[in-house]
Parts: C-alpha cells; structure tokens; sequence
C-alpha cells in the first residue's frame, strides 16, 4: 500500500485545518502547536462525512494487498462505514481502509 492510497482522508483533513477558522486559530496558539494528524483527521471527520452513503470506494483488503470494489451502505460511527462488496458481503471499515473508486 503507498502513501498515497491511505491519505484520502488525512489529506482532507489537512486542508480543512488549513482553511477552517477555528482550527487556524487552534493551530496558531504559541503554547499548542500544531495539532497531531490523528487528532486533526478525528475532529475532521466528527463534522464532515468523506464517504457519502450509495458512494462507490475502494477497500484495501485485509492483507494490505490490493483495494476491492464496494459501495457504502451507510455511516455507523464517526470513523467507521459498513460496505457492501459485489458479491453482497457486507463489513465495516475505518478510513485507512477506504478511498474514493477510481474515476
């Protein structure tokens, strides 16, 4: 799996740290510093949803080897979607293992 494959929402994320106000400010504040990723990405994702339901997304199988084709289903925790392969297996997965399908 490359970088590039596991930061769809991370560099979301990141850019909504960039542009959204409070989290400029947040960020900014001399005795804080920067926040760390996985805080950035938890805040992110408690007010946004990257991975709408009915959307088509690759999953990385869990050997880390390949991504398979899948639909969300729906939303069932702030970091977590249950997916529905092709062959109608549903699971849940967290964003590290979901990405928007190839176009």
């Amino acid at each position: 799996m490359s970088d590039n494959d596991a930061n769809y929402v991370a560099d979301l994320a990141t850019h909504w740290a960039g542009t959204d106000p409070m989290e400029q400010w947040v960020n900014a504040a001399p005795e804080g510093g920067r926040t760390p990723l996985e805080e950035t990405i938890r805040e992110y994702l408690g007010s946004h949803n990257p991975f709408p339901d009915e959307s088509a997304v690759e999953v990385l199988r869990g050997d880390g080897s390949s991504w398979e084709q899948a639909v969300i289903v729906e939303r069932v925790g702030v970091d977590e979607w249950t997916v529905e392969y092709k062959d109608g297996e549903q699971a849940w997965r967290d964003h590290h293992e979901l990405r928007p399908a190839a176009g």
